[in-house]
């Protein structure tokens, strides 16, 4: 401060007072005095003056004369302050360094100063300007240390929330580092000037935590337990007790600030490296691995726990004797697929959850099922598989995608499960499938009379999709998407996946595959024809006596309906206009999908079919995009060539279906199908001829294995299709349109709609829990909602943990749908007589989506049951 601005500092305090007290106790001003230009103000140095006669002068000689009273000691004490009633109605003036700091943080408590010049080493320019920017008027000592520290260590702001986030990610640094977490670099800082004493009393205030010896290790540690034993309340969980926080409103702070550094996008990679460390030292596994997930279904502090909760699930669903609940299973997988570990580790326990789910679904249909299968006829039985048994299949390959996406990292805590699975799966559901299949079969001589009453025939696909839309005015051009062997469970998932879009509508229904059902007669049969026949001695199939073999050939069939024939990937790399000039005058085209067969039908790929079929949907969902944008496709089919058979597990002998005598005549032999002229008969196959099955034209025949049988095993045999079985001749037909503006609303699924279970709220302890209802099942019209509930307080504070809820049940019963938010309440001096409000906000769009107004009326003498 130079002389000038000392001068002008003087001369405003004397603008409502005429004498004014001035304390250098550094006597860093004594020198200037003689040059201050104070006209009209008689300046007193008190340093050995009479302050008797001091007052005497002011007060009775000079009544009317403006004093400046300099002293080059601090102020004393009221009691020994022999000028103190002249002090009250004075004005003061500070100069010092602290007194100069104060005012530029616009602080007017000169009271702190001797706080402020204790931590002289913080203000730096740095550290000054960034502390400017947190400080109010109103600071006092322990306020200004807790915004010095979130200066010092850079948090997210001054609460002490974002603080003590900081401090966490310093300690998991050193924790990963393996260095001394006795030397924090964080603490260390904070000792440099003097702060950790305002810290452990803070950590006391807010969350009552007491100790000895303080530190951050002691306190990270009690914040775990702490947690733990709260959601441990059916449990025995004494041991924790001693690590445990003291007070109700301590306790609901910390669980408040672990729920909220799981969610935080900046921190919560920290806390896994934390929780850890705790969790190997409290040894959470040994201590809870007898726990069942009915207790443990809300701790979601460690790790471990998510582990021992798969385990029992995994247990459960292994409990053959008896059907699982599934609203039970439902509920426990809701409640973990919020948890923070089902985000990390590159969703392994997101992967573990749908093995989970599919492995419930397909166990569910076993015991919906448990004598076999019984239907009065082959095309109940069909019908019934398009609308349900597909089920059994689709389970069973999302089940195998998810474990398979774990096999890597540890996946062998469903190994149990997996084996189960593929024993359910192979040994019963295929063999009970085709066995109550071939009794039709053979009961209704299907081979002779390959048709199923109300089921369009494969053959007819021309005819009856692709002629008749084009018969009518409204439908100028028709896309057919083939893909070849897209099975018919998944051409569903397909289909479901593009009706959560809002642009566009799929209709899946089903048609009856050719015999045997492979590429080259599927291809045949899909293209518009009369009849089908066998080049003699080759495996080429034609149509109507052209060659239906490759692109260029069935372009060449398309073309005398005014069509084409394209491959997707030409589509795929077709610019906007190229494409609507090749197609522009074509009213058919058809565009020719190959992942699924060209990859998994091969022994180096049928291992990956769980994969392949996701990226062929993936793949057909793009395409259909693609269509709509740049074709301006308004009606797109998808349908496929034939279906298969897939199994993880390698077969065994008693799969495989031995012929005494190689036929002769053969034209193709598969492990599926062998197609021939002259065939003999055997009892171990179905035989038939393509004339009774495909619109054949000649003598050709075929011979299948019955069941889920193959011929031989060579070159691979997980992955198969030429047969009979349901899951290779129910082949999918979608119907997909782009929806008109008006109806893209009615058709686009919403989210369900949540509401409290009663009102009024009111909450009566510092954890306490909501309850909400799902208003409407998962189904057609609606999908998931993810909510995060928390309470504001009546400025707009968030005063509890943000809980996440997934609303996302297919139950029917109201019961069945309700979910539980166990709010922690932040801090403590809540009024019962204040409004509060309890918010539901969106987690998808961050939108608030409904709000209720709550009570908070704490009971008296929670924190005493220690």
């Amino acid at each position: 401060m130079n002389l000038d601005q000392l001068t002008q500092g003087i001369l405003a305090k004397f603008a409502n007072h005429r004498i004014v007290f001035w304390h250098d106790p550094e006597q860093s001003f004594q020198s200037d005095l003689p040059a201050l230009a104070l006209d009209g103000i008689a300046l007193l140095d008190m340093q050995g003056r009479s302050l008797f006669e001091t007052k005497k002068r002011i007060e009775l000689d000079e009544p009317e004369q403006r004093f400046l009273l300099y002293f080059p000691y601090a102020e004393p004490e009221p009691e020994k302050d022999w000028l103190l009633d002249m002090r009250l109605y004075s004005e003061q003036f500070f100069a010092d360094a602290s007194s100069m700091l104060l005012h530029e943080l616009g602080i007017p408590k000169m009271g702190l100063r001797t706080h402020i010049r204790a931590r002289s080493g913080f203000f730096n320019k740095k550290n000054t300007a960034a502390l400017k920017k947190l400080v109010t008027e109103n600071e006092d000592e322990l306020s200004l240390d807790r915004k010095m520290m979130a200066v010092l260590l850079k948090a997210d702001s001054a609460e002490l929330a974002d603080i003590l986030l900081s401090l966490l990610k310093d300690y998991a640094q050193v924790l990963e580092a393996g260095t001394d977490t006795a030397r924090l670099p964080s603490m260390a800082l904070l000792h440099k000037h003097g702060l950790p004493d305002s810290l452990w009393a803070l950590l006391q205030a807010e969350f009552s935590y007491q100790a000895k010896e303080p530190s951050l290790t002691d306190f990270t540690l009690k914040l775990f337990c702490t947690e733990l034993w709260s959601q441990m309340d059916s449990l025995d969980r004494d041991w924790l007790l001693q690590n445990v926080l003291k007070t109700a409103a301590g306790r609901s702070t910390a669980l408040a600030l672990l729920v909220n550094w799981r969610d935080s996008r900046s921190y919560s990679e920290h806390y896994q490296t934390i929780a850890s460390v705790l969790e190997r030292q409290l040894e959470i596994s040994r201590r809870l691995e007898n726990c069942t997930p009915d207790y443990l279904v809300s701790c979601k502090t460690f790790e471990a726990v998510e582990q021992i909760i798969i385990r029992g699930l995994v247990s459960a669903l292994l409990e053959a004797d008896k059907a699982l609940d599934h609203a039970y299973f439902e509920s426990v997988l809701s409640e973990r697929r919020t948890s923070y570990w089902h985000r990390v580790r590159d969703g392994y326990y997101a992967h573990i959850y749908t093995a989970l789910q599919q492995a419930e679904r397909l166990f569910g249909l076993r015991h919906s099922h448990p004598d076999g299968f019984h239907y009065a006829s082959a095309r109940d039985m069909f019908i019934a598989y398009a609308q349900e048994l597909f089920g059994f299949d689709q389970a069973y390959r999302q089940f195998k995608f998810a474990v398979r996406q774990v096999a890597n990292q540890g996946g062998d805590i469903l190994r149990r499960l997996d084996e189960a699975v593929e024993n359910l799966y192979t040994n019963w559901y295929l063999y009970e499938l085709g066995l109550a299949w071939d009794r039709h079969l053979a009961s209704e001589e299907r081979m002779a009379n390959w048709v199923l009453s109300g089921v369009p025939s494969q053959q007819q696909f021309y005819e009856r999709q692709i002629r008749s839309l084009l018969a009518g005015k409204q439908v100028k051009r028709v896309f057919v998407v083939i893909s070849d062997a897209l099975r018919y469970e998944v051409a569903e998932e397909l289909a479901s996946l593009i009706n959560a879009e809002k642009r566009f509508k799929a209709e899946i229904a089903s048609q009856l595959g050719v015999l045997p059902s492979y590429t080259q007669l599927g291809m045949a049969a899909l293209l518009p024809h009369k009849q089908l026949t066998y080049a003699s001695g080759q495996a080429v199939v034609q149509v109507d006596g052209q060659s239906s073999a490759g692109l260029e050939n069935r372009n060449r069939i398309l073309t005398a309906v005014n069509g084409m024939a394209v491959s997707s990937k030409d589509v795929m790399g077709w610019s906007k206009q190229e494409g609507r000039d090749q197609v522009r005058d074509k009213a058919v085209v058809y565009i020719y999908h190959n992942t699924i067969d060209d990859i998994c039908d091969k022994q180096g790929g049928e291992d990956r079919t769980p994969e392949v079929c996701r990226d062929a949907i993936a793949e057909l969902n793009h395409l259909v995009g693609r269509i709509v944008n740049n074709l301006n496709g308004s009606r797109i089919i998808i349908t496929a060539d034939h279906g298969f058979l897939f199994q993880q597990q390698a077969l065994e002998q008693t799969g495989k279906t031995e012929l005494s005598v190689k036929p002769v005549n053969t034209i193709e032999t598969k492990k599926r199908y062998i197609v021939g002229r002259q065939l003999p008969t055997y009892d171990e196959c179905w035989k038939g001829r393509i004339a009774d099955t495909a619109d054949g034209g000649d003598d050709t025949g075929f011979l299948l294995p019955k069941g889920a049988q193959r011929f031989h095993f060579v070159g691979g045999a997980r992955f198969v299709h030429g047969g009979a079985m349901l899951q290779e001749i129910c082949v999918p037909v979608v119907h997909i349109r782009e929806l008109e503006k008006e109806s893209i609303a009615q058709h686009e699924k919403q989210p369900v709609g949540v509401v409290a279970a009663s009102q009024p709220i009111r909450l009566v302890n510092n954890i306490d829990k909501v309850r909400f209802i799902q208003t409407d099942p998962l189904g057609e019209r609606y999908k998931a909602r993810k909510l995060e509930v928390y309470v504001l307080d009546a400025m707009g504070n968030v005063v509890s943990s943000r809980e996440p809820l997934s609303f996302d049940s297919t139950s029917s019963v109201m019961e069945e749908r309700i979910r539980e938010a166990r709010l922690k309440l932040v801090g403590s001096g809540f009024d019962r007589r204040k409004q509060y409000k309890l918010v539901l906000e969106d987690m998808d769009t961050r939108t608030r989506y409904s709000d209720y107004a709550v009570t908070i009326d704490l009971a008296f003498g929670q924190d005493d049951f220690f």
